[in-house]
């Protein structure tokens, strides 16, 4: 027992070690397979990556061609395009020439009460021709031709101006040109931007507003902040008595005396679609001499207005006056004059609370005015109060059928009356 005993306690670290040896062996071997392992994994992600380097420098070399294919065919459209463009403006004869023309056109029918007769009618046509160099010059004129009572055709001259773009916020205009007073002369009267068939009372020809002047006028904008500052300066010939001692107020061609007319415009117009304006004129009168005494007639003119409105989206308001005055003439029988008229106007477009097709384009409109030419304090028989009413349909943005309905009141008992039934068709173009 002693000796088995001995032999166990002798051989038992024998056999530790010889185990812990094995075991070191088994964890040696599973360790060199883990090594070869990642290798081998390691050395298939480089090769992947050498795969992916040689794709990147291909898909490159593959742009970089196609990049100068692209460019080669840019300078070959940039070739064309600039040989189509000699040859354009050879036929054009002048790429900084630009012709347009423009203008408008009425036709309607009249129904007058008191027993005048019906009668079909051609408004006028007012074609507007256009002519620019560059951009520092511009010729305009509008003809107006109007078909008389008795068939023959009127023609006329409404205006005929250069004008020089001095800046972006001034103009110099040379000729004979708009009277820049008050706002319907100038921007409102053509029959399709009129929202009525007729004018204002006491803004037609023969009324309180100055048509047209022969001179300079000085014209532009200036932008500040929420606002614009527009202006309007003008030197002319000035208005002149007639053959009847009234005052003839279209554009004359030659001054009979050495007075100069003097007018203009001021107005403010905010981003708002409001704007107002200030509108003054002086001029000095004469005319021809009266039979009786001898005499030439002369007088001191004097005008000034103002204007406002408000035009946003369906909206379209307005209101203008205007007055005047001529000082007696000396020596002459011939009292004070007075004239004085004024407007407001109501427009709104349906577009404003529906979208059908139809509805959308009509726009009911109202206007009152009042007229007052005087003499000496009394007042001239064309003096008068003017209602309009009616529907507007916008058949396009430029083309209107009106149909309205135009009561006049007199205020002197020699003159009638009336009621006007009217239609009109009226275009831009």
């Amino acid at each position: 027992m002693n000796r088995l005993l001995k032999k166990k306690i002798l051989y038992a670290p024998l056999f530790a070690s010889m185990l812990f040896i094995g075991n070191n062996a088994v964890y040696a071997q599973e360790g060199s397979i883990n090594y070869k392992n990642k290798i081998i994994e390691l050395e298939a992600r480089i090769s992947s990556l050498e795969q992916l380097k040689q794709e990147l420098k291909e898909l490159k070399e593959n742009l970089n061609t196609k990049t100068d294919k692209i460019a080669v065919k840019e300078k070959k459209l940039d070739k064309a395009i600039k040989s189509i463009s000699k040859i354009t403006s050879v036929k054009e004869g002048s790429p900084d020439s630009k012709w347009a023309v423009t203008g408008y056109a009425s036709a309607g029918f009249q129904a007058v009460s008191g027993g005048t007769t019906d009668s079909f009618g051609v408004g006028s046509y007012s074609p507007i021709f256009h002519y620019r160099f560059k951009d520092w010059i511009m010729f305009e004129a509008e003809l107006e031709a109007v078909t008389e009572d008795d068939g023959s055709t009127a023609i006329d001259l409404e205006y005929s101006q250069i004008n020089l773009m001095l800046n972006d916020n001034m103009t110099l205009v040379v000729g004979k040109f708009l009277s820049p007073i008050g706002a319907f002369q100038e921007r409102l009267h053509p029959a399709w931007i009129n929202k009525s068939v007729d004018r204002p009372a006491g803004l037609s020809h023969h009324g309180v507003a100055p048509g047209s002047d022969m001179g300079v006028m000085l014209r532009g904008g200036i932008p500040l902040d929420d606002f614009v500052i527009q202006y309007a300066f003008a030197v002319g010939n000035g208005p002149q008595f007639d053959t009847e001692s009234e005052l003839a107020l279209e554009g004359f061609g030659a001054d009979n005396d050495k007075n100069k007319s003097l007018a203009g415009r001021v107005s403010l117009f905010h981003k708002s679609s409001i704007e107002v304006g200030f509108s003054y004129m002086t001029a000095g009168l004469s005319g021809a001499e009266d039979t009786d005494s001898n005499l030439t007639r002369s007088s001191d003119y004097r005008l000034w207005g103002v204007d406002a409105s408000y035009t946003e989206g369906p909206w379209d308001l307005r209101f203008e006056l205007l007055h005047s005055r001529a000082t007696p003439v000396v020596g002459l029988d011939m009292r004070e004059r007075t004239w004085e008229a004024w407007y407001a106007q109501a427009a709104y477009r349906l577009a404003g609370i529906t979208d059908d097709p139809i509805f959308s384009k009509f726009e009911p409109v109202v206007r009152y005015g009042e007229f007052r030419a005087e003499i000496g304090g009394a007042l001239m028989d064309v003096s008068e109060k003017r209602w309009n009413g009616g529907v507007n349909y916008w058949m396009a943005p430029s083309i209107a059928l009106k149909a309205h309905i135009e009561r006049r009141d007199y205020f002197v008992n020699t003159q009638p009356d009336e009621t006007r039934y009217q239609l009109e068709f009226a275009y831009g173009f």
